[in-house]
């Protein structure tokens, strides 16, 4: 990996170390060597030293004493907490959506709509998802939601969004075993009431969305916070097996 004009090998570090997690291919859990990271990544531990501190502050990875660093792993009321967090976020969202977005911008949104209900009802038909599949349709999830927040113009408000976005799909669906199916029209319904209703119905129908099997949620964070496999605790764990 080679350092391009103005990007530096943390932010190249960063983007890559970041891109896995949200890929599913380092799961909540993993423990994280950033000499192996450095060796992956062609270059020296002091970029990826610096990658993982901004991971941190993210909250997709998290270090310990005596457990090394790895992938974060949140507790339930981290993930109810988020819930209620984007909640309030994402419903003012759809109220500036429907307030001022732009005739393109709604046209964007109906079409991101359309796309990802297809996307996930091809998914619902197949036996089993290929997790390299179920992470794509969460980005393109993600994409979605973020052409609604980023239509207000405010860039930390888009930010704030796509933070607590980032990690809900890191917590839950990356560890989704089995893929479970939405409503036909669940994305196209919310964007025709966004693009054509008033405010006040754009951030109720937004409410509804987000906490649209939220128990269900809740249930699968305690059964992963709960798995034996995912405590691992790193170099720590390894070395224990040795002595």
């Amino acid at each position: 990996m080679k350092r391009t004009d103005g990007i530096t090998l943390s932010d190249l570090a960063y983007e890559s170390i970041r891109t896995t997690i949200l890929e599913g291919r380092l799961t909540p859990g993993t423990p994280l060597s950033r000499r192996k990271l450095a060796d992956d990544l062609g270059m020296s531990p002091v970029p990826v030293g610096d990658a993982i501190a901004r991971l941190e502050t993210e909250g997709l990875v998290e270090s310990r004493p005596r457990a090394g660093t790895r992938v974060r792993l949140a507790t339930a009321e981290e993930i109810l907490g988020n819930y209620v967090l984007r909640e309030a976020l994402e419903t003012h969202s759809a109220r500036l959506f429907a307030e001022s977005a732009t005739t393109a911008q709604r046209k964007n949104l109906l079409r991101a709509a359309e796309r990802l209900d297809l996307t996930y009802n091809s998914l619902a038909r197949m036996p089993f998802v290929p997790p390299e599949r179920g992470a794509a349709v969460e980005r393109q999830h993600m994409d979605f939601h973020m052409l609604i927040a980023r239509a207000a113009g405010v860039p930390a408000f888009s930010s704030a969004v796509e933070r607590s976005l980032v990690l809900l799909f890191n917590w839950l669906f990356s560890r989704v075993p089995a893929f479970d199916p939405f409503p036909e029209r669940w994305h196209r319904d919310l964007a025709e009431v966004l693009t054509t209703g008033t405010p006040v119905e754009a951030a109720e129908a937004m409410r509804i969305h987000v906490r649209f099997r939220i128990n269900e949620a809740m249930e699968r964070s305690k059964t992963i916070a709960a798995e034996p496999a995912r405590m691992l605790r790193g170099p720590q764990r390894a070395k224990s097996k040795t002595t």
